[in-house]
Parts: structure tokens; sequence; C-alpha cells
């Protein structure tokens, strides 16, 4: 494998989606999305059992018809105040109006990246995943760490895509490509 440098712009918006992507893989948040809903129908639901038994059909209808619809409705309402809550903790943790500048170098053992200020070294063992989404690759290390690389920004997606599926070949490292990856 050749060493390639490439260089490249982080925002924001970047950390954004990969707290999505995060949040989309991990089971704890998943778990929660759904005892929301079981919860929020369940409530409508024996409000509307409750007001028939008070023989109010009017309300016991609207709860009924609320609790359906909620079903379809809550989805899209947890998908927003989640990316709300992500949005939040990044712009909060991450200067908006600045692109930090990115190199990352890769060769058969480690992996270099410098920020202009700060160069590290990052050994290709502690390589635990390669993801490809359709905007990013996310390179997850072990200790919880991660590597984000925006398609847009780089000149040369092709040669990373490459790059990164040979060294996880030549390395055994799992890469998935989730090419119909979207927040929902």
């Amino acid at each position: 494998m050749k060493d390639y440098t490439f260089t490249y712009k982080i925002s924001a918006d970047d950390y954004l989606k990969h707290q999505l992507f995060g949040a989309s893989m991990n089971d704890k948040v998943k778990q929660q999305r759904k005892k929301g809903l079981l919860l929020w129908t369940s409530a409508f639901f024996i409000l509307a059992i409750i007001f028939v038994f008070f023989r109010n059909y009017a309300l016991a209808i609207y709860f009924g018809v609320f609790g359906i619809g909620f079903i379809f409705i809550y989805p899209i309402y947890s998908r927003w105040i989640y990316k709300r809550y992500y949005k939040r903790f990044v712009y909060r943790n991450f200067n908006k109006t600045k692109l930090e500048n990115i190199g990352l170098s890769f060769s058969t053992s480690d992996i270099t990246i410098t920020n202009g200020e700060n160069e590290g070294k990052i050994p290709v063992s502690s390589i635990e995943i390669i993801y490809e989404i359709p905007s990013h690759f996310f390179i997850k290390l072990d200790r919880g760490r991660n590597i984000i690389i925006s398609k847009s920004q780089i000149e040369a997606k092709d040669l990373l895509s490459k790059t990164l599926i040979d060294l996880a070949e030549s390395k055994s490292i799992p890469y998935e490509k989730m090419m119909n990856w979207k927040w929902k």
C-alpha cells in the first residue's frame, strides 16, 4: 500500500452527521425511541378507554384517533428531537463558524493526523471498523475515538475510498458500506 496524504476541512455539520450516525447505530437509542413510541401511544389509548367508561365518547374518539395518528407522527417527532439535541451538543462544543483543516496520511503501520498545530500518529491496529455512508467516511478507533472524513471536502474521493478498502483488506478490518444510510 502506498503512502497517501489527504487534506480536508471539517465543520460542525460533519460532527453532527457523525453524532446522528452513531445514534442510529446505538441499540440504546433505538430502544429509547421504541419505548417512547410505546409509552405515548399507550397513554393515548388508555385515555380513550377511560373516557369510554365515563361515556364521554367525543374525547374517547379524540384520544383514540390521536393515538393512531401518533404512531405515524412519533418517528418524525423523535427524529427531530434527537437531531435538535445533537445539534445543540455539537454547536456548544464546536465553533460553528470555524472550519478545521485536517491532514490525513495513511501508511501500512499508522495513520498520521495533523490540524496545523498538532500532529498525532494512530497505529492501524487500533482501527475497529470503517464505515462509509453517502456523505462521509467514519473510522472507528479503540477507546471510543473516531476519525471523521467528509467526502465533500476531499478532492480524490475514489482514491481515498480505494485506500481505505485496501487498508481494511490488508489488515482484516471490517469495512461497512452503507450507501442507503440517512438519519431517520
